[in-house]
């Protein structure tokens, strides 16, 4: 079906470094497929690869959040910051992503979001030198310009789905 073992889309994935499977197995042969309405009807917790395109970038200024060293969200406490995580006040903390996305497929459309691996992936760029750059030009208040770059982009993603 494809030319050169090459996919359709680029594939955004969260493989354990101890998987034996390349990314072009786990995402073309090796994960069952599913729509997005399938996924909805879905009663079992399983993982499943869907073909979708992403419409909107939602959320103008919530695109990031602070994070502990275990990736957690951290709170601002007594001048530090908390994590519930860890359970204790931490000083160090970092910038990642959390981008909320609208995606559509042939059956139906629903959000998912890019944690920071899969953002960082994507646009070959940390959360941190996102910001940077975002701030320098003076947008706050707007979504970096390289947002608009997903849009209309056809991705496959890997979800888990749950029945909550």
């Amino acid at each position: 079906m494809f030319e050169n073992n090459e996919s359709p889309s680029q594939g955004l994935t969260q493989l354990s470094q101890s998987s034996k499977n390349t990314v072009e197995e786990d995402f073309l042969t090796l994960t069952p497929r599913t729509t997005i309405q399938g996924l909805k009807d879905c009663k079992e917790i399983t993982t499943y690869i869907l073909f979708g395109t992403i419409k909107h970038i939602l959320g103008d200024d919530d695109w990031w959040y602070t994070a502990c060293v275990c990736n957690k969200a951290v709170y601002p406490d007594s001048k530090m910051f908390f994590c519930e995580k860890c359970n204790k006040h931490v000083i160090k903390v970092f910038p990642r992503y959390r981008i909320e996305i609208r995606v559509i497929d042939s059956s139906d459309s629903t959000t998912f979001v890019l944690f920071d691996r899969d953002a960082t992936t994507l646009f070959k760029r940390t959360c941190a030198d996102m910001l940077d750059t975002h701030d320098k030009m003076n947008a706050s208040g707007n979504l970096p310009k390289e947002f608009d770059e997903l849009v209309d982009k056809s991705l496959l993603f890997k979800v888990e789905s749950r029945n909550d």
